[in-house]
């Protein structure tokens, strides 16, 4: 897959608002996966994946936040 570098400057408050937002997005796809368990929606596989996507990014961004300091 094709990469994109991004270059944010944001505010205390919104990178805040940036990890607990996908803070959230992470859960909802752990949330997904519990339910798919019951058969709900699509594969317990699928959300557990996209959930791993999510904190991998989620790590990215907070080990990027931590370098620039």
């Amino acid at each position: 897959m094709k990469q994109k570098t991004l270059t944010l400057e944001l505010s205390n408050d919104q990178f805040a608002d940036l990890a607990n937002a996908l803070e959230d997005h992470r859960d909802y796809f752990k949330k997904r996966a519990n339910e798919a368990m019951f058969g709900f929606g699509l594969d317990t596989g699928y959300w557990t994946s996209r959930s791993e996507d999510v904190q991998e990014l989620l790590d990215l961004v907070l080990n990027n936040a931590r370098q620039t300091r």
